[in-house]
């Protein structure tokens, strides 16, 4: 019996561990490493910049977030604010900023016109045509930079191979153990497996939380209205750049994601949608990110080893040097990347549960949860919206009556 069980179960399960834990050493190498690199190119490579900034609702601290991208020490940058109802609680928000700083290069859009199933990309489309510079930068609306965020990311485009940069950024929470969790998948599970990601192989996606693309290679690649049914539409932009025949700058410089889950069902479908997200795009990577879970590994581990009759001290051993490794990530990414309110140490094994329940469910459907709307996910990755009362596009000749721009 106990052969059997040595064969069959703990041999893979130990295997798997030690892969685990080699995945612990290694993200702690990649996150040491972001100290060390420097942004490419040319410190003084300033080109003008429009910034699209679609909103859709209020996120938590979206003055804040939002202003930040109006106090840019840079030289010129235009900055467009998109929206797809005139009654979007985001609007008075928006229109108090465009006055504070009217000195700025500022629009304010506002067209229901939808291009396709993804909501985002469609009132990116609707602004589009406002942009008035060759590079193109597209940002969530719950991030928030500092002043210097444009003159540290913009030099890598110095280069004409460079076709797109990106940022990596972490998770700063807003009230609440839900908030925390996933500050905490952002900082210590997602962020380190995109800097070893970088490590490994060229970077071939972006990310959502900064992403510039000159706008030639943009539209050369298919435009933006190719993403108007990705629900990856991030990625889905950066593989274009890539097929394209360009590179694409991973920047080390950390954008602030302002994350605040009202509840842990909100939370369970926002990262249910993530890795939904990742599972359709990337599914060979998605089943390697199991590896990530190394404390539940770990216990199975353990239990295997104790029913295969090893000596309690093995088990014991093994679950703590994990455990030790998975709160000593926890502490160097919050100490490189000076991170504050991104939960306490002490939730890293729920945190680490968390996520394979999560891994669990995301194998058990393709529907996703998105800005109040319910989709479907297909096997290529696009998104078929499910609500009962779906948006409709207007026509044509109805848009100029629907549409709004106003230039501050």
């Amino acid at each position: 019996m106990h052969i059997e069980l040595l064969d069959v179960i703990v041999f893979p399960l130990v295997t798997v561990c030690v892969l685990s834990i080699g995945y612990l050493l290694f993200s702690l190498m990649a996150v040491e490493r972001i100290r060390y690199r420097n942004a490419a190119g040319n410190p003084g490579f300033q080109p003008p910049v429009t910034i699209f900034k679609p909103v859709c609702g209020l996120d938590p601290d979206m003055a804040a977030c939002l202003r930040s991208f109006c106090e840019q020490d840079y030289p010129e940058y235009q900055v467009i604010f998109g929206l797809q109802d005139h009654d979007d609680p985001a609007l008075p928000v928006i229109n108090t900023l465009a006055r504070e700083f009217s000195d700025l290069d500022i629009s304010v859009i506002i067209n229901p016109r939808l291009h396709g199933s993804n909501h985002k990309v469609s009132n990116l489309i609707n602004m589009y045509d406002t942009a008035r510079h060759e590079f193109l930068l597209l940002a969530d609306s719950d991030m928030q930079v500092p002043r210097d965020y444009l003159t540290s990311i913009m030099p890598p485009f110095a280069s004409a191979a460079i076709g797109a940069v990106t940022c990596i950024y972490t998770g700063y929470a807003r009230r609440g153990i839900a908030s925390a969790l996933n500050a905490m998948f952002i900082n210590g599970w997602f962020l380190p497996s995109v800097l070893i990601s970088e490590i490994i192989e060229k970077t071939r996606y972006c990310l959502g939380a900064t992403m510039i693309v000159r706008r030639h290679v943009l539209e050369t690649a298919g435009g933006l209205v190719a993403l108007k049914d990705h629900l990856a539409d991030d990625y889905m932009l950066g593989k274009m750049v890539a097929d394209a025949g360009y590179e694409i700058h991973l920047s080390h410089f950390p954008v602030r994601n302002i994350v605040h889950e009202p509840s842990f069902r909100s939370l369970f479908l926002h990262e249910l949608r993530w890795a939904r997200t990742l599972r359709t795009v990337e599914p060979l990577r998605y089943a390697m990110t199991f590896l990530t879970d190394s404390l539940v590994i770990a216990a199975l581990t353990a239990c295997a080893l104790l029913t295969a009759g090893a000596h309690i001290l093995w088990p014991v051993a093994l679950v703590g040097l994990v455990l030790l490794l998975r709160m000593l990530l926890h502490v160097r990414v919050r100490s490189v990347l000076k991170l504050e309110n991104d939960g306490p140490v002490l939730l890293v094994p729920l945190r680490d549960l968390l996520n394979f329940m999560i891994r669990i469910a995301s194998f058990t459907g393709r529907s996703v949860h998105w800005r109040n709307h319910d989709f479907s996910v297909d096997e290529q990755g696009l998104i078929h919206e499910t609500d009962s009362l779906k948006h409709t596009v207007p026509d044509e000749d109805e848009v100029p009556e629907l549409a709004t721009t106003q230039d501050y």
